[in-house]
């Protein structure tokens, strides 16, 4: 996962602990000194959203990795600056409003001060009892071995990660097809009721043995928000704190550019069967992903049980089986799909370490609908 983290004990830095990953692994590993800002590494790239054939929105990929390639720090806190023209919304876009009121303001997270500027940004340390600045990422969103997360430590103990109970502490992220802790649901500034969460989760991404309970799977590396894309540069700022508020260990500036908002093609809905009846395998048959993708991947929940799966199907798509005994009768399931134009199963950890991923120089997704059924 990108955590189990170490959070810091009041006397530690938290520039200087050594972070798991990203994106994500189970293991912690034992902390230590460590120069962030000699030895880490930043990359962070801008594209567009073909969100579901409805609208173009705009992309983000972040990787910051430490030599080993797991996540640079346990706390960081980002802003990303558009060029002119680009807006963050001061309400539901409308082509993702679902059932959330015409005018209201996005939610979970929200804008806070950043509605209506160019700027997505997060709130930085605050003193004990002093007011936090409400913004997108808020305290909670820093950047990570492969993502954009809301995993950044605390002074508590607590370790955050994708399906943290919330009897533990695990912060709530609604979605279109349920509530889960501690992962973005995207595209940020949607209505809930129109996002979803993109976790990595076997067969594709293998979970380790020792994994803590209720781990759901790892970041795909894209942040997506309900902004319309503008040509020019985004400018990320990235700020490490040290243990003194106030003052930072490490500072990393990253620019990236969109010259084209053109978006890729509309991926077509998956289709879910039941070959041989009730009480049998389900196929889920993706088709070929549209020109410009390098990668494609499917997503599937049961939301029922809230276990996650997905599949790398590549360009071309295919048939995926998930065998009868994961299901129940009754039991929802719900599947999507995001291709994009970089590979997003092998730029993630833990089968990639790399401290810099490929990634090209404009990183495109296309967001599917949703298809759901419910087993038999």
């Amino acid at each position: 996962m990108r955590a189990v983290y170490k959070t810091l004990g009041a006397a530690a830095g938290i520039s200087i602990l050594a972070a798991c990953t990203g994106g994500q692994s189970a293991i912690e590993p034992p902390s230590r000194g460590v120069d962030v800002q000699g030895t880490s590494s930043l990359q962070f790239r801008v594209g567009t959203v073909n969100w579901r054939g409805l609208a173009t929105f705009t992309n983000t990929v972040v990787t910051f990795r430490q030599p080993n390639g797991l996540s640079a720090t346990l706390y960081n806190s980002p802003t990303i600056t558009g060029p002119t023209g680009f807006t963050v919304p001061t309400t539901i876009p409308a082509a993702c409003l679902g059932t959330s009121a015409p005018g209201t303001a996005p939610s979970g997270p929200a804008p806070g001060v950043d509605a209506g500027t160019n700027a997505i940004s997060s709130t930085q340390p605050t003193q004990p009892g002093t007011p936090a600045v409400a913004t997108t990422f808020a305290q909670v969103g820093g950047a990570f071995a492969y993502g954009f997360a809301p995993a950044n430590s605390t002074t508590s103990g607590l370790s955050f990660y994708a399906g943290l109970p919330a009897t533990a502490g695990g912060r709530a992220f609604a979605s279109q097809i349920g509530t889960y802790t501690d992962v973005y649901t995207q595209p940020i500034y949607c209505s809930s009721s129109r996002r979803l969460p993109y976790l990595l989760a076997p067969p594709a991404a293998a979970i380790p043995a020792g994994s803590p309970s209720g781990f759901l799977g790892y970041d795909s590396g894209f942040m997506t928000f309900g902004v319309a894309p503008v040509a020019g540069s985004y400018a990320l700022h990235l700020t490490v704190p040290s243990a003194n508020i106030g003052a930072n260990a490490a500072v990393f500036d990253q620019t990236a550019t969109i010259t084209t908002t053109t978006p890729m093609g509309t991926v077509t809905p998956v289709v879910i069967a039941e070959p041989g009846g009730a009480g049998t395998a389900l196929t889920f048959t993706v088709a070929a992903a549209p020109a410009g993708a390098a990668s494609q991947v499917l997503y599937v929940v049961d939301q029922s049980t809230g276990q996650f799966f997905s599949f790398n199907a590549g360009t071309a798509g295919g048939v995926f089986t998930l065998a009868a005994g994961n299901f129940t009768a009754g039991d929802v399931i719900r599947a999507y799909v995001a291709a994009a134009n970089w590979d997003i199963v092998g730029d993630a950890p833990p089968g990639n370490l790399s401290t810099t991923p490929p990634l090209p120089a404009q990183t495109d997704v296309s967001l599917s609908a949703l298809t759901s059924v419910a087993y038999l």
